[in-house]
Parts: structure tokens; C-alpha cells; sequence
């Protein structure tokens, strides 16, 4: 029996056939998980080294993300919503860059692994003393990290990611934090990837199978009509 699809998949025909959508349908993908009572956001990676295009992590600036980073920051801040923030611990040492050695072949340059700029925020939207500061070593900002248990201290139940790369570190994180039964919202136009195709194909991936992938606009009116005074 055909199940009819949801609008969470209408909102993909444009990157998938009817039949696919249908195949989707059919296994009942896409369901929204909505917004719990504790939200936190979790800024994965939008360092100098991801955003300032002197870097060869970066391929171009992009303003438009940029203002939404902003945007989005001081909107949490505005709320008194907990910030979290995640980026590469020190990769100084070889050994601490493990496969990376292998499968980056910037892994052993200045940039990569001595630039004490590379790992800073812009000040438009850098940490302040009350956010945490999450390092880390692969991908998901929870592996081999204290994230999880500093998450389940502050009694948080939903986790709002921006962030770069969509395809990589972005993708990581929403799993794992579905992973640990967090409602996880990722937000579309707060996150970047060097490819177009490859950010829009993540982001619907990660909207059937982990997370809600909504436009920033969408997340603030929810979150001040729930948060605000």
C-alpha cells in the first residue's frame, strides 16, 4: 500500500525522481522531529581556517553564510540560549593528526597545523566567555569529546547546528547527536560546503533520516515565539 508523501519530501523534488520520493515515502522517511524544550547551538567549524578563503580549507568567502552566523548568534544570545562551539584541537603532532596524514594532503603544512589564526572565529560572531568551546580531533564534535555530558549537564533535549562542512564535520555531528536521542535541527542557510550539489544532497539525507533541515528564518520565529519574553 502507497503511503502519501509527506511535505518534508515534496520539498526534495527538485533533487530526487517521484519514484524515489515514493520509495521514501513508502518506508515512512522524513518525519519531523520538531524542537524540545532545551535548545543549544552548536557552531561546528566556522573558523578562520573554514571561512576566510587564504586558507585552503576555504574555497570563497561567503557573505551571505557569514551574516546568517551572525544572525543567528546574536538571536541565541538575545534568547539567553546556550552556544556551543566546536574546533580542531591541536594537530601540531603527527600522531594527533592520525589518518589525516593519509588522506589530506595538506595535512603537514603551516596552515594545517601551526597558524594560531587558522583555529579563531571572526568577531563577528567568535565565543564569549559564557559559551563552551568544544575540541576536537575528527569530524562529529561528540567523538572522544566531553560534548555529550556537558549537553546532559545543562539539561538540554535539542541541538540547532550550523556549521561547515554540510557534507563532513556538519553531517557528523547531526549523527551523532541523533545518535544520543538529541532532537536535532540543522539549519540550511547556516551551513557550507565546497559543493553546491553535495550540500544540497547532505542536507536532504540528513532531513529523512536525523534531523529536521529548516531555513534560518523558520528556526528564529519558532525560537522567539517559544523563548522570547
Amino acid at each position: 500500500m502507497s503511503k502519501t508523501p509527506n511535505a518534508k519530501l515534496q520539498r526534495w523534488a527538485d533533487l530526487i525522481t517521484e519514484q524515489e520520493i515514493q520509495a521514501y515515502a513508502k518506508a515512512g522517511f522524513g518525519e519531523k522531529i520538531g524542537i524540545g524544550s532545551r535548545p543549544a547551538l552548536l557552531n561546528i567549524d566556522t573558523t578562520n581556517n573554514f571561512v576566510d578563503p587564504k586558507y585552503d580549507m576555504c574555497a570563497e568567502r561567503d557573505e551571505r553564510l557569514i551574516n546568517n552566523l551572525v544572525k543567528v548568534t546574536e538571536a541565541f544570545r538575545d534568547l539567553k540560549l546556550p552556544i556551543f562551539y566546536s574546533r580542531r584541537d591541536d594537530r601540531s603532532h603527527p600522531t594527533k593528526r592520525g589518518v589525516w596524514n593519509l588522506k589530506l594532503g595538506t595535512a603537514n603544512t603551516y596552515q594545517y597545523t601551526s597558524d594560531p589564526n587558522a583555529d579563531q572565529w571572526p568577531e563577528a560572531y567568535r565565543p564569549r566567555e559564557q559559551d563552551v568551546i568544544v575540541l576536537k580531533n575528527k569530524p562529529s564534535p561528540f567523538f572522544a569529546t566531553p560534548l555529550e555530558s556537558w549537553l546532559r549537564y545543562e539539561d538540554i533535549d535539542s541541538i540547532i547546528i550550523v556549521g561547515i562542512s554540510t557534507s563532513g564535520c556538519v553531517r557528523a555531528g547531526a549523527l551523532d547527536a541523533f545518535n544520543h536521542n538529541f532532537r536535532v535541527t540543522v539549519i540550511e542557510d547556516c551551513c557550507g560546503d565546497r559543493s553546491r550539489q553535495v550540500h544540497r544532497a547532505n542536507m536532504f539525507d540528513m532531513d529523512m533520516k536525523m534531523a529536521d533541515v529548516e531555513p534560518l528564518d523558520a528556526v528564529l520565529m519558532e525560537l522567539q515565539s517559544r523563548f522570547g519574553n
